[in-house]
């Protein structure tokens, strides 16, 4: 009889269990507004965003000169962090073309105007974290110099420019 109750009881409750929706297991988290005003990440991100052209290269030469350098180049930034620069440098065996080809996830630091670049490819998840001692090869200052001209510098360990370019945005 005890069982037969037991049986009942399940059967009885089987139609209202099926008939209830699923519903998210916690409440989603509720996070402050991104900002979004001039000099934040996020307004940086956006100037930064899309194709731009080389237009001017200077670069350090082995004997220690800056020369302008004839050179093709193009600088892209994506929706998720992610940016390349593909360049190549013509008529000078003199010129490391280094500072024009480098690829990976870009962290942005708009008060100090420097892009520190991870190599996504070879890092680990933990790896990818901004590391403060990443190699200066890595990192480049930025400034816009008007709507459409970012120009990058690069700068070795002791605080010297080591190459300069000129960008103009294509899209």
């Amino acid at each position: 009889m005890r069982h037969r109750r037991l049986l009942l009881l399940v059967a009885l409750s089987l139609p209202f269990a099926a008939g209830c929706p699923s519903a998210p297991r916690g409440r989603p988290v509720k996070m402050g507004p991104t900002d979004t005003g001039a000099g934040s990440v996020e307004s940086e991100r956006r100037r930064l965003k899309g194709s731009w052209q080389l237009e001017r290269l200077q670069m350090l030469s082995q004997t220690g000169e800056m020369l302008i350098v004839q050179a093709q180049g193009t600088l892209t930034y994506d929706d998720f962090g992610n940016l390349t620069m593909k360049g190549t440098v013509t008529g000078s065996t003199d010129i490391d073309p280094s500072a024009l080809n480098i690829s990976g996830r870009a962290a942005i630091d708009p008060d100090k105007h420097t892009i520190r670049i991870m190599d996504v490819e070879s890092a680990t998840p933990d790896d990818r974290r901004v590391d403060p001692s990443i190699d200066p090869k890595h990192v480049r200052h930025y400034e816009f110099t008007g709507v459409d001209e970012l120009k990058t510098t690069v700068v070795d360990a002791s605080g010297k420019t080591t190459a300069s370019a000129t960008w103009k945005r294509q899209s």
